[in-house]
């Protein structure tokens, strides 16, 4: 057996071990020190604008090579021993969805929003849609769900990103997105053909919030891109408020592209 093949199947064995236990603060005490491996998990709430509960910290991280463009990373990363890296998802058709969109809706804008990061040309990654499941998102199961849900113990917020992780190694295990079904919500996936997203907006009576938007956002955290809340990212994809109508997250803007470039670049072009 080749050194990849020894190295690809201890891989395998850990996360094996690590997606069949749930999450563990130490290890069993009649077995100190032999314990699964722990896992960790992290929670991106994206709030309308004006309706986080305090004002979160801290300011976003300068881009390599001291580009003077904003972005915060995680430090979190999916497996990336090969290129270019291939994250598997789902898309959940249970449960109520968002007021006046269709499972169709759902899955063009989830799909063109992982598409958007995975066509930056400076990076490597390659988001696949594997279909549909029953399962509902926010389930630590192993597999990577975006789906509709309940988000009322998160007030004012549009949607949640859930990622567990493997502590020690820092490699996502599963991630999963809840969009809020919540009725006072207007959801639509917008047909704007060739237009820029950057200068159009929704127009409507309630709080309009688009689908692919929001995922674009969303798709940002699984890559393990903090939110931005300084006044130097307000234009980037992942500030991190949603405004009423807004349409402009569907595009990256300099700071998201140095952000997935830092993470997943082409082989041997990390800044």
């Amino acid at each position: 057996m080749n050194k990849v093949k020894i190295v690809t199947a201890l891989i395998s064995i850990v996360l094996i071990l690590s997606l069949a236990t749930p999450v563990f603060a130490g290890p069993p005490p009649d077995n100190p020190g032999k314990g699964p491996p722990e896992v960790g998990k992290v929670v991106f709430i994206h709030y309308k604008k004006g309706m986080a509960p305090v004002k979160p910290e801290g300011k976003p991280d300068k881009g390599p090579k001291k580009q003077d463009e904003p972005y915060s990373y995680s430090g979190i990363h999916w497996l990336d021993l090969f290129t270019p890296v291939t994250v598997n998802y789902l898309i959940s058709y249970s449960g109520q969805r968002g007021n006046g969109v269709s499972l169709l809706d759902t899955m063009n804008g989830v799909t063109a929003a992982f598409e958007t990061w995975e066509d930056d040309p400076r990076s490597s990654i390659v988001f696949d849609w594997a279909g549909w499941t029953d399962s509902l998102p926010n389930t630590y199961d192993g597999y990577n769900v975006v789906g509709w849900g309940d988000l009322s113990e998160y007030p004012g917020a549009i949607a949640v990103t859930v990622v567990w992780y493997l502590l020690g190694t820092g490699w996502i295990l599963d991630c999963d997105t809840v969009l809020n079904n919540e009725s006072s919500l207007m959801w639509t996936q917008a047909d704007i053909g060739n237009s820029d997203p950057d200068t159009e907006v929704i127009e409507g009576p309630g709080y309009d919030v688009d689908i692919q938007n929001i995922m674009t956002h969303e798709s940002g955290h699984w890559l393990q891109l903090n939110d931005l809340y300084e006044e130097a990212g307000i234009e980037q994809t992942m500030y991190g408020y949603a405004s009423d109508g807004e349409l402009k997250k569907r595009s990256l803007e300099g700071g998201d592209e140095a952000g997935i470039q830092y993470i997943y670049p082409q082989r041997g072009k990390k800044g």
